[in-house]
């Protein structure tokens, strides 16, 4: 019997899964064991935490909420509204889509709620900002430290993170809007 290069793909890939599945930090086959004192876990939350903060705080205050993701969103309006007549008609919002991953789902028709032709600030803050929303499991408009530490490690695992799992992606939340009367549109 000839061995074809492919059974040697097969073997390796084989003998390389059983070797790492029977490695000292698997034990019976469930998941890596952490070592971690409480304190150093506390420390390795609240890092990621401020990592995450850090990405989010768009108004200064130290923290990730809604208000932010408005503040974000009035930032990206000026940007977008390139003749500065307060409102975007479609060759300017189609840009929106680029700078924030949400708008894929939204088209400008959808998005121009009011039937004028035009996006206002209004409009585009009502969007729901899927990566956020994905992230506040409990719907309170802030990131707490425990969900900015769940959506790290769904991205780290692979599982799409904030990305995958926006309107039209798998499971999520779709595109609900935030609890508490939803995004307040600032002048900032």
């Amino acid at each position: 019997m000839r061995v074809r290069p492919i059974h040697f793909i097969i073997f390796g890939a084989a003998f390389g899964l059983g070797a790492c599945a029977s490695g000292p930090d698997r034990g019976r086959g469930g998941p890596p064991q952490m070592d971690m004192n409480p304190e150093a876990h506390a420390e390795r939350v609240q890092q990621v935490y401020r990592q995450y903060v850090e990405r989010w705080d768009y108004n200064g205050d130290g923290e990730a909420t809604c208000e932010d993701i408005n503040v974000q969103r009035s930032r990206l309006f000026r940007v977008l509204d390139e003749n500065k007549d307060g409102k975007l008609v479609s060759g300017e919002y189609r840009h929106a889509k680029f700078e924030d991953k949400s708008f894929m789902f939204f088209d400008f028709l959808r998005v121009d709620t009011n039937g004028t032709a035009a996006v206002e600030l209004e409009e585009l803050v009502a969007v729901p900002h899927s990566q956020f929303l994905n992230a506040d499991n409990d719907g309170d408009c802030y990131i707490s430290p425990p969900e900015a530490m769940a959506m790290m490690r769904d991205m780290q695992m692979g599982a799409g993170g904030a990305e995958g799992r926006g309107p039209g992606g798998r499971g999520g939340k779709g595109g609900r809007a935030p609890r508490g009367g939803g995004p307040m549109v600032t002048g900032d």
